[in-house]
């Protein structure tokens, strides 16, 4: 069976889509550390369910499409091979309910339209954290946090390049790297011991200095910054 902590050498990896383009887009830009190992494709259900009886892939990656019954497909793949973390992207017209409505034994969500950059880090912490048993309706919403913030505006804009100095406090530095687990506000609360007030008016500053208005944009830029790392799971 697949080890449920994959080496530090590779992660390997399976992708769900019946787009091809999509499946060329995701080889190309998760393949591109070194730690990722693709094993195999698949263009739907029945596809993927023998992938992964045949791979034991540690990260499946499903794009969600209406000629996939996502929910069918997990649980399957949950039954056959419990170890295996799964992904679902999203496309930016899903919302939360939707979502919540298939999302028991999904792993991690994340759009279709953010950058490859936090694709490969919801991999990277999935892969380092035991894997979900059900994500009721409720977690969904939590995951789709920030997600919800981007929809509400303008598609977000990446600037890759050039950044003001940004000086953080030691608290700020550790919510950033909770915000890297995919923690929700509540959580980090927790974690932290302060409360969930407290934790707002951190990511205001936070938002603030690094001119971004949703967590998948501070993600981003996190990482740009080397604040977050992506590495594979020792």
């Amino acid at each position: 069976m697949s080890d449920p902590h994959p080496s530090h050498a590779q992660i390997t990896l399976g992708i769900v889509s019946t787009n091809p383009l999509v499946r060329i887009g995701l080889q190309a830009a998760l393949t591109s550390q070194h730690h990722v190992r693709l094993i195999g494709e698949a263009a739907g259900a029945r596809e993927a369910e023998a992938l992964v009886v045949r791979a034991h892939p540690h990260v499946l990656v499903i794009e969600m499409e209406p000629e996939i019954d996502i929910r069918e497909l997990v649980r399957t793949v949950k039954v056959s091979v419990p170890t295996t973390r799964i992904i679902l992207l999203i496309g930016i017209e899903e919302n939360a309910y939707s979502v919540g409505s298939v999302s028991s034994g999904i792993d991690g969500i994340v759009l279709t339209i953010q950058p490859p950059v936090v694709l490969l880090a919801t991999i990277n912490h999935i892969c380092c954290f035991p894997a979900a048993t059900t994500m009721d309706e409720s977690s969904a919403r939590l995951r789709l946090e920030g997600a919800e913030e981007t929809m509400d505006a303008d598609l977000p804009q990446y600037p890759s390049t050039t950044y003001p100095d940004v000086s953080l406090t030691g608290r700020e530095r550790e919510i950033i790297q909770l915000i890297g687990q995919a923690l929700s506000n509540k959580d980090i609360a927790e974690r932290l011991r302060i409360s969930s007030v407290t934790v707002r008016h951190h990511l205001t500053s936070i938002f603030g200095k690094f001119d971004v208005n949703s967590r998948q944009q501070l993600l981003l830029r996190a990482y740009e910054h080397g604040l977050l790392k992506l590495r594979a799971c020792h």
